[in-house]
């Protein structure tokens, strides 16, 4: 009897003594709680979707209001878009259109936030910016050269275009500019430098004139600008081109020679500016006092 009931003492005292890592097992046991879920984000509705306010024209300033939400403590972040894609640092309340921007589409996106709430981005619409004023005379001109050539027509031919397409010039006057294959009211002209004379006595090989209908530039001028030019800082050989099309072109407009205004101010296009400043800065572009041309008043 005593042989049997020894080993179930032993078991029982083997038992008692077991450390407190053996319960291991059964705390695995345990059933596992899953991780509270994040609350689902609210949303934000759009009450009223944001507005551009201002005369959409070259020139003038656009401005954005942000609307009208379903919740407040928002925050909002601006980017202006041109045909539907970004404008590089144009993420203020404000934008004045850009050359580029003419002809094109703007409108503004909001992005609407708040912790706790799914982010939007509602668009006002679009606008189409236009010229400084709308046209009130076309003029058809041609592209001729004049003597040898030793530069590029036909870069010569766009970068005319461009310049008279250009807000900030005569197109600013409500004159636009169309180029046919030949005649029309002005011709413009790439001349040779010893071929400019040959227009009139009053022309110079160094300079470049207007005659009657004919616009000429100096191929020397256009290639190369002039001393006066090059010797100012910030001018460059394009701002050249621009300044010198203009001025002849604004002869053929009816203007004739201007001067400095003072110290410090911008020149008139119709300075010699290719001679020199006499105090004023460079300018490629015609003044707002320059853009009601005499021959169109």
């Amino acid at each position: 009897m005593l042989s049997r009931i020894l080993p179930l003492v032993l078991a029982l005292g083997l038992l008692s003594a077991a450390p407190a890592g053996a319960t291991a097992d059964a705390s695995a046991a345990e059933p596992t709680v899953a991780p509270t879920s994040a609350p689902a984000l609210q949303p934000i509705v759009v009450r009223e979707r944001p507005r551009m306010k201002g005369t959409a024209r070259f020139g003038k300033t656009l401005t954005r209001t942000v609307g009208r939400y379903s919740v407040g403590g928002l925050t909002f972040r601006t980017q202006w878009l041109r045909d539907g894609k970004p404008i590089t640092g144009a993420t203020r309340w404000k934008y004045k259109p850009r050359v580029r921007d003419v002809g094109h589409t703007i409108r503004v996106r909001v992005t609407v936030s708040r912790a706790g709430h799914r982010s939007i981005a509602p668009r006002s619409s679009w606008r189409r910016i236009k010229h400084v004023r709308d046209t009130r005379r076309t003029v058809k001109y041609s592209i001729a050269t004049k003597g040898r050539m030793t530069t590029s027509v036909a870069t010569f031919r766009r970068q005319v275009q461009q310049i008279l397409d250009d807000p900030r010039g005569w197109r600013a006057g409500g004159i636009r500019f169309t180029r046919v294959k030949s005649g029309g009211s002005m011709t413009i002209v790439l001349a040779q430098a010893s071929q400019v004379p040959s227009y009139s006595s009053a022309c110079s090989s160094t300079w470049s004139c207007r005659v009657g209908r004919h616009v000429i530039i100096n191929q020397e001028r256009w290639k190369h600008a002039s001393p006066a030019w090059n010797r100012a800082k910030g001018t460059t050989l394009l701002g050249y081109r621009h300044m010198v099309v203009n001025h002849e072109v604004g002869h053929w407009l009816g203007w004739h020679h201007a001067s400095c205004g003072g110290k410090g101010q911008k020149a008139p296009v119709m300075m010699q500016q290719s001679k020199g400043r006499n105090g004023c800065t460079f300018n490629p572009w015609p003044k707002p006092s320059e853009r009601n041309v005499p021959r169109y008043r």
